[in-house]
């Protein structure tokens, strides 16, 4: 009996370390239309998510104080690298946090993606972002396609998969 006990409570231990390292399914946007995001940067820059027509854009809303952001915004870094001169961007949107607070945050990690204020979250009520870390991702027409709430591997995998389909997607329009 001692025997069966523990090979259940091996399974379900497996288990549980598959559910965490597998990427939860990304949902379909099923909004009309893609919300505004203009928004200053951490030089104070205006970015505006209409200027990156053409380009495939993830928008991630995040905070320091938020253990999963924390956990995936590597992988975030690594995605950036990784496509490095592709029609990508990623906008890490800050949700509510200081500027000074934010910026000694992104220099300590060395992020290198460009990191967006939200201070009173309004883009973030616009996006519909009720939790941390949301992440949408919107197509080279400006469309939000996809979205996922919850920390993700960016850099691999499915997630990878589906960043990559929306760049062909856009490369064979272009043709």
């Amino acid at each position: 009996m001692r025997t069966a006990w523990r090979w259940i409570a091996a399974a379900a231990a497996s288990a549980a370390v598959l559910a965490v390292a597998a990427d939860p399914p990304m949902r379909a946007w099923a909004e009309r239309a893609t919300p505004p995001l203009v928004l200053k940067d951490l030089a104070g820059r205006e970015v505006d998510l209409r200027s990156l027509r053409g380009h495939v854009v993830l928008v991630n809303f995040w905070a320091t104080w938020c253990g999963p952001c924390i956990a995936e915004m590597p992988a975030l870094q690594r995605l950036h690298e990784r496509l490095g001169g592709e029609p990508f961007e990623v906008l890490a949107v800050n949700y509510g946090e200081s500027r000074p607070k934010v910026e000694g945050f992104v220099r300590k990690k060395g992020f290198t993606f460009d990191v967006l204020l939200d201070p009173d979250q309004a883009a973030a009520d616009a996006w519909k972002a009720r939790g941390l870390p949301m992440t949408y991702l919107v197509d080279a027409d400006g469309r939000v396609r996809y979205w996922s709430f919850g920390e993700r591997d960016w850099s691999s995998g499915e997630s990878l998969h589906q960043v990559e389909e929306l760049l062909a997607e856009a490369s064979r329009a272009r043709r």
